[in-house]
């Protein structure tokens, strides 16, 4: 009797499992028929015959988050972690989901490991490539994006991220390599040629460029990034007349774009119409209160006209709205230091120097107003490192132009 109950278990445990497998070969099946509510069932039922299956667990989460249920999802993404801690799928679902929902706290993490336990996934790679380049880790986006195009040279998004991330870093070069190997292979996308256009002004091949932004209306007509950008390379080139005239056209038909009242104001600017271009950028900012680079831009014209107190206010709008604007942090310093304001501007200035280690304009402002508080000492060192951060920049320079000079 008890040979026979033995048996008896072990063919229902065969049964059990051959169950499990039947429904999750199902599952798949439907799931590659685009049938995610059919493919969700079966891998239910997978889970119910086999409850301690990582890989269903998996299934059902991203079947749940591919029917818009992405909250429900999450549960058994980490009871899939819970069953096998080294099931990379389920680390990478997770971090999407909580990507989706834009926890980068959580996203991230997971995203680390699945890239850590899966590092031949150009898939993985990339997604943690891109939440890196997102948070304004540029360095580690590039390693990321990298390893991702290694494995995957026929990506053209990765390769744009790539570019992108490269162009945050200043990496100018790098980003045109990337952003002309993403339109190889992908010629008709309208947005990475505008990338590349970008990039190319910025290297002053503001020609080149606008070829790049006019291709972009070719494959698109309505894209209103490329006539920006044809405007703004006008502007690099400092033909005025022509950027005004195309940030007009572009508002007579877009009158509340706020980056083309930005732009027009810059361009008004350069042209020393400060009134014209005070209207613009002011414009622009009550169209969008976020525009960190108009609140700096308007700031600086009311330093050219006296005003400190309006100067103040909107380089800390401008701090605020990106606080890595080291730029905006030096300004900020500058005219509170002419308000009188010593200690607000020397903690301004220290995190312009910060932000911007390289550039010896904040050390010797700030050098000038540790001296009007009668901190000598202190005053001597800022001076010091202002002079040592002048020597290697003009070092740098020295070493740009004699490359310059040997390709010629």
């Amino acid at each position: 009797m008890l040979f026979r109950f033995l048996t008896a278990v072990a063919i229902a445990a065969t049964l059990c499992a051959q169950t499990a497998s039947d429904w999750a070969e199902k599952g798949r099946a439907l799931k590659a028929k685009g049938d995610a509510a059919g493919a969700l069932n079966a891998f239910q039922q997978a889970a119910a015959a086999d409850p301690k299956s990582a890989e269903f667990q998996d299934e059902i989460g991203f079947l749940l988050a591919a029917t818009n249920r992405g909250s429900d999802a999450v549960s058994y993404f980490r009871r899939a972690i819970e069953l096998d801690p080294n099931f990379a799928p389920a680390h990478y679902h997770l971090g999407v989901a909580y990507w989706l929902a834009q926890d980068a706290n959580g996203a991230i993490p997971e995203l680390e490991t699945a890239a850590r336990l899966k590092p031949d996934s150009p898939e993985y790679r990339y997604r943690l490539g891109a939440a890196y380049h997102a948070v304004g880790k540029y360095d580690d986006a590039v390693r990321e994006l990298e390893a991702c195009v290694k494995l995957q040279r026929n990506n053209p998004g990765a390769w744009n991220e790539l570019g992108l991330a490269e162009q945050k870093l200043g990496k100018q070069d790098a980003a045109e390599q990337a952003y002309r190997k993403a339109v190889e292979l992908d010629p008709n996308n309208a947005d990475i040629r505008n990338n590349l256009g970008i990039t190319l002004v910025n290297t002053r091949r503001a020609d080149e460029g606008i070829v790049q932004f006019r291709k972009a209306l070719e494959i698109d007509p309505a894209n209103t990034m490329a006539p920006i950008n044809i405007g703004f390379a006008y502007l690099q080139k400092a033909d005025l007349d022509k950027a005004v005239a195309q940030f007009r056209s572009i508002l007579a038909e877009h009158p509340d774009l706020p980056i083309a009242h930005y732009d027009l104001g810059l361009a008004f600017k350069e042209k020393d119409d400060l009134e014209s271009a005070q209207k613009e950028l002011k414009r622009a900012i009550e169209l969008d209160p976020d525009l960190a680079e108009a609140h700096y831009t308007l700031g600086i014209l009311y330093w050219q006209t006296g005003d400190f107190d309006s100067t103040v206010e909107h380089m800390r709008a401008a701090t605020r709205l990106r606080p890595d604007y080291g730029e905006a942090y030096f300004m900020l310093g500058t005219a509170l230091k002419q308000k009188g304001d010593l200690d607000g501007a020397a903690a301004a200035l220290k995190e312009a120097i910060r932000l911007k280690p390289d550039d010896p304009g904040p050390y010797n402002t700030l050098g000038q107003a540790l001296k009007q508080k009668g901190d000598l000492e202190a005053s001597k060192a800022a001076f010091a490192q202002g002079a040592q951060a002048k020597a290697r920049k003009d070092a740098q320079s020295a070493e740009m132009l004699r490359g310059v000079k040997s390709t010629r």
